[in-house]
């Protein structure tokens, strides 16, 4: 077992573990080191043992608790990314690329700049680099992020009313499906299973192992069964009612049994 805390990167919003030794307080701040540079942190979790094999295969590594002199290089850092933005944009005109700024950022030791974008399909950025180059003086990472990463990055309110899982505590994305929406109950078309980025939310992760335990007891929706009344088909199923909503041959109306009556009669 490893003991780690959630961190969450003061500047690009990606949150991340750190495996610890010690306790660190809850919403202190960290500086620790990626393989691209040295980031100001904040812990957002308690200290919890995981396994190993759960956990990324490269973690950044702790540093230092931060100090005034982390927090003034991360605000001059801050100050001079908000100053380029503008200069950054006119540069993309220029360039005539088909592209939205979205963030710029610097780590810590400076030794690199972050620019992150958005676009429709790929885009050819190599003149641009030169001219980023030219403008920073410093080595350029560009990198392109799609729209889960775009809303991680600006945050908001969920459909829930609480501020989105991408941009507090979720690292990594998890995978969502289409059969997830489905088993779930929600409309594909009605849009209900979509997050504020336009792609399906990443809570139906959460409740998917209960929305399978659940729907075994059941028959498929589409299915034909026999029951007390005779032989029909599933229209619907209500996991939580534990009910079954079944259009028996022969009648004008559905017939809605109860889970237990489906059991007994098979």
């Amino acid at each position: 077992m490893t003991q780690v805390v959630k961190i969450k990167d003061r500047e690009t919003g990606q949150v991340s573990y750190l495996e610890t030794e010690s306790a660190l307080a809850l919403e202190s701040f960290v500086v620790v080191k990626h393989k691209k540079g040295t980031h100001l942190a904040q812990v957002i979790t308690s200290p919890k043992e995981i396994e190993a094999n759960r956990l990324p295969s490269k973690l950044p590594t702790f540093v230092r608790q931060a100090s005034k002199r982390d927090f003034q290089i991360a605000d001059e850092n801050r100050q001079q990314a908000a100053d380029a933005f503008s200069d950054v944009n006119e540069l993309i005109k220029r360039s005539k690329l088909k592209m939205n700024l979205v963030t710029i950022a610097f780590p810590l030791d400076r030794d690199h700049v972050l620019i992150t974008f958005t676009a429709d399909g790929r885009v050819d950025f190599r003149g641009l680099l030169r001219d980023l180059a030219s403008y920073f003086r410093m080595r350029i990472e560009l990198r392109q992020i799609n729209s889960r990463e775009e809303s991680k990055v600006y945050g908001g309110l969920g459909p829930c009313g609480r501020a989105l899982c991408c941009s507090t505590f979720l690292g990594e994305f998890p995978p969502v499906s289409i059969k997830m929406v489905k088993n779930q109950g929600l409309s594909i078309t009605s849009g209900k299973g979509n997050g504020l980025c336009g792609r399906l939310k990443c809570c139906l992760n959460y409740e998917e192992a209960f929305y399978e335990e659940a729907m075994a007891d059941f028959p498929d929706v589409g299915e034909l069964i026999d029951t007390q009344d005779g032989q029909g088909e599933v229209l619907a199923i209500d996991i939580f009612a534990k009910t079954i909503k079944v259009s028996l041959k022969g009648a004008v109306v559905p017939v809605i049994y109860t889970l237990e009556e489906f059991q007994s009669h098979g």
